[in-house]
This record gives C-alpha cells, sequence and structure tokens, in this order.
C-alpha cells in the first residue's frame, strides 16, 4: 500500500524522516531535460551544489517539476560529505556536471549517494507542491502536508508509432510498460539511434516476432544492443549510453522476409550517411 503522504510513504520504505534532515527539492525544466539523465552522475551532480551547507547524513529527494504545483520523482541521495565548492573543483569532482562551472566556485559541494530505496516510483510517484509554487528547496517535517499518489498513466505515454523518439532514459521506462509492448511488439522496421553528444548517428533494424519492441529492450538493457560500433563507442566513453536517443524511422509488418527489412535499413544507411560520418561500420 503506498501511503497518501510522502512522510508515512517513506516510513513504509523503512526511512525513518525524524531520524535525519530530509531536503525536498523540485527542478523545473529549464534549459535540462531532467528525466534524460535519471541514475545518472549528471543528475547527482545537478543537486550537489548549494548556496548552504545541508547536514551529512541527511536525505535529497528530488522532483521533476513536470506541472504548475506538482512534481514526480527523480531519485533519493543520502550525503555522504560535505566541503566548499572551490575545493570540489580543485579536486575535479564536478567534471560531470550539467551546467558550466567558472574556475572559481562559491557555495558548497554536497557529496551524494544514490539509494535504490524509490527506484521503482521513478516518474510515477506524483507530489503535489502545496504552497509558494517558487519555493523549490523544503524541509519535509512531520506536520507538513505533501500529498503524493502513484500515477496510473504510464510515465512514458505511447501514443503512436509515428510519434516515437525517445532518449535512453525514456526508453527504460517504456520498456517496462505494457502499452509499448503492445504498440512496438506488433510492427518491425528501421530505428536511428543518435548520439546526441557528437551528432553521429546509427541506423538498426528489427524484424521477425516482438519486432522493434524485443530489439529496443537489448539496448535498454546493456545500453549498446550488442552492436560492435556502440560497444567500442562505450568502452572509450562510459555512460555515453544516457546521450542516446532512439528515433524509429519506418514501421513494416513483421511478415516482411529479413532480406527485405535489411534492404531498407541500407537505404536509410545512404539517406543519412551513417557509414561515411556516423557509427555504422556496414
Amino acid at each position: 500500500m503506498i501511503s497518501t503522504q510522502l512522510y508515512g510513504l517513506l516510513q513504509e520504505r523503512g526511512i525513518d524522516p525524524s531520524a535525519q534532515s530530509v531536503t525536498l527539492m523540485r527542478h523545473k525544466t529549464g534549459q535540462y531535460p531532467l528525466q534524460k539523465y535519471l541514475g545518472t552522475r549528471a543528475l547527482t551532480l545537478y543537486q550537489a551544489m548549494q548556496k548552504r551547507p545541508h547536514k551529512q547524513g541527511g536525505l535529497i529527494i528530488g522532483f521533476y517539476g513536470h506541472q504548475p504545483g506538482r512534481g514526480v520523482l527523480l531519485g533519493l541521495w543520502r550525503i555522504t560529505d560535505v566541503m566548499p565548492g572551490q575545493e570540489a573543483f580543485d579536486r575535479g569532482l564536478l567534471k560531470e556536471s550539467l551546467e558550466p562551472l567558472e574556475e572559481r566556485t562559491d557555495g558548497y559541494y554536497h557529496e551524494l549517494e544514490e539509494l535504490d530505496l524509490l527506484d521503482d516510483l521513478r516518474m510515477q510517484l506524483e507530489i503535489t507542491w502545496t504552497g509558494r509554487d517558487i519555493v523549490w528547496r523544503r524541509i519535509l517535517e512531520k506536520d507538513n502536508d505533501y500529498p503524493v499518489r502513484v500515477r496510473v498513466e504510464p510515465a512514458v505515454p505511447f501514443t503512436n508509432a509515428s510519434d516515437v523518439s525517445l532518449v535512453m532514459a525514456e526508453l527504460r521506462l517504456a520498456m517496462k510498460e505494457v502499452t509499448w509492448q503492445q504498440g512496438l511488439g506488433s510492427i518491425a522496421g528501421v530505428y536511428l539511434i543518435t548520439d546526441e553528444h557528437s551528432g553521429r548517428h546509427y541506423v538498426g533494424s528489427a524484424y521477425g516476432m516482438s519486432g522493434i519492441w524485443q530489439r529496443w529492450c537489448a539496448y535498454a538493457g546493456t545500453g549498446h544492443g550488442g552492436n560492435a560500433e556502440l560497444i567500442e563507442l562505450l568502452n572509450s566513453y562510459p555512460g555515453r549510453e544516457n546521450e542516446f536517443r532512439f528515433t524509429l524511422l519506418e514501421t513494416l509488418p513483421t511478415t516482411m522476409p529479413r532480406r527485405e527489412v535489411i534492404a531498407r535499413e541500407n537505404y536509410w544507411k545512404v539517406a543519412l550517411g551513417s557509414r561515411r560520418f556516423g557509427l555504422n561500420r556496414n
């Protein structure tokens, strides 16, 4: 059973909010698509720098402000160390930050350990951000009124195959949903993977039973889906899969012969120049 208040929910998950400071942060969209960085060091660092120091041992719960007065869960972190921001910069602890930082860094850096106690509720647990919406950081107390609910709607809704374009974090959520299995499991097709860091493309195809859904589940699980080109890239740049965007270029029937699907894949490789300028080797 999920409690209707955040304080009670944490208690149900074995977290005693009275035993440590619990800070709630609600981040609006801004210039960064935060859902793209779920589970990554970049998202952790996005919350690590603060003007004032938080207590070591305390918890931070991050939310993405997807609607006015509401937010969906991004993750849960424990503060394991606190130091001046300049010291963290000098030690190279901020290198993967989403935000460019000046050589002189004010404020305080918090080393954060991401906890998995709420992982199953990422992008599903919705909080009502009562009071002034502009206050993006608050301390959780027992008498606070923070209603929560688990959204019935999928974290990543499926509309139709012609509109499919997902970053890796969205892909990993979507492949767990029945609506996506139904929508992509009944079609074959040609897809595009864009490394949004470099702009380079990889064109691939899926055919046979379970089609696109089965193939994309492999990418969600490994990051590279067994492709030699992508394995090499990820060996050189660990974590780069979080920059991948998956776009369905062309849908085909699962009954189409493999050779015909491959022919369409080759067409798109030529059209997009993915052999000459991208990540395809053949």
